[in-house]
């Protein structure tokens, strides 16, 4: 299928590792242009080269909207026009901490909301205008499953406000045919965790009975920031394999 992303631009935060770098690739892959966007420049650099030669890498830290706009206007810039933004930079989960009332540390509490969730919203409202300049174009936001379970008050919330995020973000731009989808990835095995055989049965735990790679998640997110899939406005679409029992409506 072609997808409709050949010359076509995007920018992808967090995108010096992990999904945010299989998106990368594989958005590459399909013909288009990346500018990756991430706060260190040497993993930056790295990542760049390994995505393609005219990658582009572009500088911020996604709690400082003067840097956000400043990033997101250069990687416009170089590229010559934006036509899709994949958010994926969050502060690193971790599981295993205290998840309670009394163990809720209000700082990190206050940096995952401001990263995840506002870091989102700034990098989409630098992006709009040359999102609508190109004639439109995608939004895919990454949230996690986390945003349907407790367990970790912080990692709900950010998640959680991840998707309202999205859908109204998703009815505000819609009529200027930019679509916007959240996704929800489930224990993921990027580079970090490969080879992590603990890691790995923990992943397993899904209606496939294996673990998810950072690659079919791209795939999937791949797509979704296509042209093919603009109906899919609004939508919220787990890529987790499968999680035993729930039924979501």
């Amino acid at each position: 299928m072609d997808l409709g992303l050949d010359g076509r631009a995007a920018l992808v935060t967090g995108g010096s590792r992990g999904i945010g770098l299989a998106v990368a690739r594989a958005l590459a892959a399909e013909g288009c242009r990346v500018a990756l966007l991430g706060r260190d420049p040497e993993t930056l650099a790295t990542a760049a080269r390994s995505v393609g030669d005219d990658t582009v890498a572009v500088t911020a830290d996604t709690t400082d909207d003067a840097a956000v706009r400043a990033a997101v206007d250069e990687a416009a810039a170089r590229l010559g026009r934006l036509d899709v933004v994949v958010n994926c930079a969050a502060p690193r989960a971790t599981p295993g901490g205290p998840s309670g009332l009394a163990g809720l540390d209000d700082a990190a509490f206050l940096a995952n909301v401001d990263t995840k969730v506002l870091g989102y919203a700034r990098v989409v409202r630098a992006a709009v205008p040359h999102l609508r300049a190109a004639g439109g174009g995608a939004v895919v936001n990454v949230s996690g499953m986390n945003a349907r379970s407790t367990g970790s008050i912080a990692g709900s919330v950010r998640n959680i406000g991840v998707v309202a995020l999205s859908k109204n973000l998703a009815d505000e731009l819609g009529g200027d045919g930019i679509a916007v989808v959240c996704v929800h990835p489930g224990l993921t095995v990027t580079e970090r965790t490969e080879g992590d055989a603990a890691y790995a049965e923990q992943a397993s735990a899904n209606a496939l009975g294996r673990p998810v790679t950072a690659e079919e998640v791209a795939t999937a997110i791949t797509f979704l920031a296509s042209p093919r899939a603009a109906i899919a406005n609004g939508a919220v679409v787990t890529l987790d394999g499968g999680r035993p029992g729930p039924v979501f409506a």
